[in-house]
């Protein structure tokens, strides 16, 4: 299972952690940047003479190379975490314990009364939330076994529209045309339609390891395999489309997990 779809399994506590056990991998792994820390492994600190297991090694991860989770979930785009820019400014406010009358005074304008409603909302949100989910679980418990399951959206998609709606039974079919040699490739061209040209650069993106760093040689021997003539233009789509992310100078790519 792919980094993007394991995510929207985590539980509530581990999303607020930023990392989460694998047991059946057997380490733990970030939920940022997908870099894992094996059981029975011990990880110094740097600079410290301390050694901590994986798990409270994955934590002190976290801290130092991302900063909070309550950060990172803050930076998503509002259709990921469905918050307003003014929303998330509050929340970072409320976060660092701002009275309302500091949050006025910082802001240079309103009232304490607006960001009390403020506050009320977010509290609303929450409870909406809670239901929602409640309700979604209970649908698919009862659906049947003939609903078409969609294929997770990538978190760090730069765009999430109607583009994103593709079912797995979809996703299978356009990787079957467009790889008629099997899913390793060659790829035969790229679709003008960006439904297809999604599921495309998802299936390629898959062939890079999250948390690893890849030269720009290195991203264009593996892009050559799926498309030798314009390889390219595949590694253009996938910073593009959010699939992955460089260094400005091109000496470091990356998947975006």
């Amino acid at each position: 299972m792919e980094m993007t779809e394991l995510f929207w399994t985590f539980s509530l506590e581990e999303i607020k952690k930023g990392y989460a056990y694998i047991g059946e991998k057997g380490h733990s792994r970030c939920l940022i940047c997908g870099e894992q820390f094996e059981d029975g492994e011990v990880f110094r600190l740097p600079g410290e003479d301390k050694w901590y297991d994986a798990r409270k090694y994955a934590a002190y991860h976290v801290e130092t190379a991302h900063g909070s989770m309550l950060g990172y979930l803050l930076g998503l785009d509002k259709k990921t975490n469905g918050l307003t820019d003014l929303q998330k400014d509050l929340i970072r406010d409320f976060a660092a314990g701002l009275s309302d009358a500091e949050i006025v005074k910082k802001a240079g304008s309103g009232s304490a009364s607006t960001i009390r409603n403020h506050r009320f909302v977010l509290k609303e949100k929450a409870r909406q939330a809670k239901l929602l989910l409640a309700v979604i679980e209970l649908m698919e418990e009862g659906a049947p076994l003939e609903t078409p399951k969609f294929v997770p959206v990538h978190r760090t998609a730069t765009q999430v529209d109607e583009r994103y709606a593709i079912t797995e039974a979809e996703q299978q079919s356009v990787l079957k045309q467009y790889f008629p040699q099997g899913p390793d490739g060659p790829l035969t061209h790229i679709p003008r339609k960006e439904k297809k040209k999604i599921s495309i650069l998802r299936h390629i993106a898959s062939y890079f390891e999250p948390g690893q760093r890849y030269t720009e040689k290195q991203v264009n021997e593996q892009l050559k395999k799926f498309w030798e003539d314009d390889y390219v233009t595949l590694r253009r789509y996938l910073i593009q489309y959010g699939f992955m992310d460089r260094e400005e100078n091109c000496s470091e790519y990356w998947l975006k997990v």
